[in-house]
């Protein structure tokens, strides 16, 4: 078995989570399925719609609070 530095198993971590939420078809994962509102200084915007889950015909949207 292949050995992985403790900041290479991070990495995969985050990569891990990454492709859960990226292919929720596949994954099962919620997801970011829309945006709405003025963007921030950041570029985010001030809602975001989550799907639970993909064939789902529902969503939240949840608000930036400052």
């Amino acid at each position: 078995m292949k050995e992985i530095t403790d900041a290479e198993y991070e990495l995969f971590q985050q990569l891990q989570t990454i492709w859960k939420h990226a292919v929720p078809e596949q994954s099962g994962h919620y997801f970011i399925c829309g945006s709405g509102g003025e963007k921030d200084e950041r570029g985010l915007p001030e809602t975001i719609l989550i799907c639970p889950a993909a064939g789902l015909n529902e969503f939240k949207i949840y608000k930036r609070v400052e």
